[in-house]
């Protein structure tokens, strides 16, 4: 079997799940090193990291979201419309 087309909305809403996840991710391990930072940092220092922190735990997944959305996106239409031309498409063995 070859994969000669990708649905391209559903290639879209597949990555953008994994790139929302990976943002989640992303921002846990910011959480873990701002934990374990040490504390000898100069109080203006943490003020401006705290506030740009909570921007980031929001901001990074809905980024990842939309990034992910139009890379699937970007991805199946070149897949799609070059990829398969030159190669014939991806062989599938399925059971």
């Amino acid at each position: 079997m070859i994969l000669k087309r990708l649905g391209i909305l559903s290639l879209g809403y597949t990555t953008a799940i994994f790139a929302f996840i990976m943002g989640v991710l992303q921002v846990l391990l910011l959480a873990l090193q701002i934990k374990l930072m040490p504390s000898a940092l100069d109080p203006a220092v943490v003020s401006a990291i705290s506030t740009n922190v909570v921007k980031f735990y929001i901001l990074t997944p809905i980024m990842a979201i939309l990034i992910g959305f139009i890379g699937g996106v970007i991805g199946a239409l070149i897949y799609n419309y070059i990829v398969v031309r030159l190669t014939g498409g991806i062989k599938l063995e399925l059971k």
